[in-house]
């Protein structure tokens, strides 16, 4: 099978992905082969590829977003069948033995393994799963290339709405506007609570504008209420206080960055005090579920533009750059 191998960790634009022919993953008795359709390209991709963060596996297949077809089912599999549609995710392995597991924290086990991370992901034609970590995509009524998102973006963003208690008729900010808080905003609005989004992108702003009660930014101007809740993208910690300076004094703000500058809260009273600051780290299978469910429901999509399987280094760069006009990436394999 052809595969993008990454051996050296260096900037994008030094091509440190490398397409290589190599033999297909060999499954074992609960595993699944998959035969890859589409996955999306995230920025976490593009953050392993140029050393942000260590490598786990070397070399490693990148991507995480993975949606395709059952080739080969292992001899104890019953979940699926040849020719079912599986999504795969962030999360790729978790042990069920240790106290979080055993708690219904799996994003917290202490034996996690990550797709495209610590074991070969989606940059390839083929792929392996445990089928207690496939998601079941085979009723879905979006198409192929629109359930790709769902498995970062959309799983993930549906976890730190979870960790944001939004209710009917509350106001939930977000601060920063990506795939992520696309598609926290389309599922808040379907839920009936009000969303105000802060972006300084002004495509951003165009395509929020369809569905939040506010958009702006807050660098600018405040947020015309107070928010019941917010969550919080970009890496940047000094923002954090201003998020919280727009935050009722019971409200719960969601950080949502994997990684995150220096945060400073210079006034504990006036900005902190009764609020409760949560992080969003990794995923879990419950919630995905519960999300895919909903996205069916409602026919969600996001604007997406798909590059061919040999344009990916390509597409990366541009990721880089900031040059994409929809909101997510996606490869087809």
């Amino acid at each position: 099978m052809k595969a993008w191998l990454l051996y050296e960790q260096k900037p994008i634009e030094e091509n440190p992905l490398v397409m290589e022919e190599i033999s297909k993953p060999e499954i074992g008795s609960n595993d699944l082969l998959v035969a890859i359709e589409y996955c999306g390209i995230c920025r976490t991709d593009l953050h392993i590829a140029e050393g942000d963060v260590p490598l786990h596996k070397k070399p490693v297949i990148l991507g995480h977003e993975i949606v395709g077809i059952v080739e080969k089912a292992g001899k104890e599999v019953k979940k699926f069948d040849v020719g079912d549609r599986v999504g795969i995710s962030w999360l790729n392995y978790t042990c069920g033995k240790c106290k979080y597991c055993k708690n219904g924290k799996e994003n917290y086990c202490i034996n996690i393994k990550r797709t495209g991370w610590d074991v070969d992901g989606g940059f390839a034609e083929y792929t392996k799963i445990n089928e207690d970590f496939a998601f079941d995509l085979t009723r879905m009524k979006i198409s192929p290339a629109d359930m790709a998102p769902l498995m970062c973006p959309g799983i993930a963003g549906y976890f730190a709405f979870k960790l944001a208690e939004a209710k009917e008729g509350s106001n939930l900010g977000l601060i920063g506007f990506g795939p992520t808080a696309y598609y926290i905003t389309r599922v808040a609005k379907n839920m009936g609570i009000n969303v105000f989004v802060s972006t300084r992108g002004e495509e951003h702003k165009r395509m929020a504008k369809k569905y939040a009660k506010w958009v702006g930014n807050i660098m600018e101007e405040e947020m015309p209420e107070k928010m019941d809740s917010i969550i919080f993208f970009p890496p940047a910690g000094d923002l954090v206080e201003k998020a919280l300076e727009n935050l009722e004094r019971d409200g719960v703000l969601v950080l949502s960055a994997v990684s995150m500058s220096k945060i400073e809260i210079k006034d504990y009273t006036k900005n902190l005090w009764g609020r409760s600051i949560k992080t969003l780290y990794q995923v879990r299978r419950d919630y995905g579920n519960e999300f895919l469910r909903m996205v069916n429901e409602m026919n969600l999509t996001i604007p997406k533009r798909i590059f061919k399987f040999e344009e990916l280094q390509d597409a990366m760069k541009i990721m880089k750059r900031g040059e994409f006009k929809e909101l997510n990436a996606v490869l087809e394999i």
